[in-house]
């Protein structure tokens, strides 16, 4: 009887919470979210002292929010651990302000990115319906953007077309009746130096280029 009675509590649980999702080995899902992106600049020496009244003697960076949309691949790996790529397309811009005397001289940074992460994720037990984790990992990102748009558009600056990230975040699952939904927020940090000052009219003054993105991403399994 007893045994019985626990059974009965159990499944009454876990169809409550829809648990079925961490049985299973391998999930697939889709993601949706919005990014603001930024660049960390190492300036030439020429920043410090500009050789003449025509150099730029500051550059401002104004980040732009963008969208990403993703397919998430899910492998369990143990209890608390899964491998875990989102292949994702993310749209990104930032705008550069070169400052030259009282004028500022706008150029647009604009990507494409096709990213290709491989990720691992750490997670809490099951309590009351969520789980919390941590995840972290490298991916790398592919600038879908025409080079040809770039190069013959004087307000573009050209980057590399391959960059590669580390990436950090945290979030939490929730087991709905249907679905599993997942706010997650991540950091990513480029590795590489993907400026190309071909073609930019001060582009002498920047040495280089690192990508900076937070994202906030809905997630669906």
């Amino acid at each position: 009887m007893k045994t019985t009675y626990w059974m009965g509590l159990c499944s009454l649980t876990w169809a409550q919470y829809n648990l079925y999702y961490d049985l299973r080995s391998f999930n697939l899902g889709f993601s949706m979210g919005a990014n603001y992106s930024q660049v960390k600049i190492q300036y030439n020496s020429l920043r410090y002292a500009p050789p003449s009244p025509n150099a730029p003697s500051e550059i401002l960076v104004e980040g732009i929010p963008g969208i990403n949309l993703g397919l998430i691949i899910n492998k369990k790996l143990h209890k608390y651990f899964d491998a875990r790529s989102v292949v994702s397309v993310s749209l990104q811009q930032r705008n550069l302000y070169f400052r030259v005397g009282d004028s500022l001289y706008k150029r647009r940074l604009e990507a494409s990115y096709l990213y290709l992460p491989l990720l691992v994720r750490y997670k809490s037990q099951f309590y009351k319906g969520y789980r919390v984790y941590v995840i972290g990992g490298f991916q790398l990102g592919i600038n879908l953007m025409s080079d040809k748009r770039v190069r013959d558009n004087p307000d573009l600056i050209r980057t590399e077309r391959l960059d590669g990230q580390w990436v950090a975040g945290v979030g939490i699952d929730f087991y709905l009746d249907k679905v599993k939904f997942t706010p997650e927020l991540t950091y990513s940090l480029g590795v590489r130096n993907i400026y190309d000052p071909t073609g930019t009219r001060y582009g002498y003054v920047i040495k280089s280029l690192h990508m900076q993105t937070i994202s906030l991403n809905l997630q669906f399994e």
